[in-house]
């Protein structure tokens, strides 16, 4: 364990718990984290060396920044995101996250989520949090009680295939119009479809249609 630690420690920078920099004291609305919690998860580096089963996981939406310690103690590593390949984080499934570079070179330094990975269509989830300070110009929101801070999520999915990737609007035109090649299979997926709702499962659904 203590080899492995050393080894480990060696992909990013100890620090205290200070480290975990947060934006508000206060009664916040959202999360700056993935989950609110450290979970259990894994980080494979650039090495190929994969760590897990004594190590647990925190991941900053914000910031786009992995932090991970031993279970048996308070010692945290922020990770050097050059040294990751690919991690996961468990909450009541595993969310597999790899460098977003490797779909899309102009996004070094930033992670994606990897819903869907197959060698024909690959389906890429992208969460940027924002904090925003609660305005107390905003007399709509004084009244409904809505004075708070807030993290506030912009989700958006993008469709990898022959090395391309397409951003895909999350609505049955959107999905439409990055799976033109695709006319007939998606033309019956909807049809099958037509009274549910164009949703994050719905497109998974989609795509490992595509993919069968």
């Amino acid at each position: 364990m203590k080899n492995e630690f050393k080894e480990f420690a060696s992909m990013g920078r100890i620090q205290s718990g200070e480290g975990l920099q947060t934006y508000s004291s206060g009664n916040v609305k959202g999360n700056q984290f993935f989950n609110e919690t450290w979970s259990t998860g894994s980080v494979t580096g650039v090495n190929k060396a994969v760590f897990s089963n004594n190590y647990l996981f925190l991941y900053d939406k914000v910031r786009q920044e992995l932090f991970i310690r031993p279970k048996d103690t308070d010692l945290i590593v922020l990770v050097d995101k050059s040294q990751v390949l690919s991690f996961t984080i468990n909450t009541d499934k595993a969310h597999v996250f790899y460098r977003a570079s490797m779909y899309d070179p102009s996004q070094n330094g930033n992670f994606v989520e990897v819903l869907v990975q197959n060698d024909k269509y690959s389906l890429l989830k992208v969460t940027k949090t924002d904090f925003v300070k609660a305005n107390p110009n905003d007399i709509e929101k004084v009244k409904q009680g809505e004075f708070q801070d807030e993290f506030v999520d912009h989700v958006s999915y993008y469709i990898f295939s022959n090395n391309k990737i397409e951003k895909v609007n999350l609505s049955e035109y959107g999905i439409r119009k990055v799976t033109k090649p695709e006319k007939t299979k998606v033309d019956d997926f909807f049809s099958l479809h037509s009274n549910d709702e164009v949703d994050e499962r719905l497109l998974i659904n989609l795509i490992n249609t595509l993919n069968s």
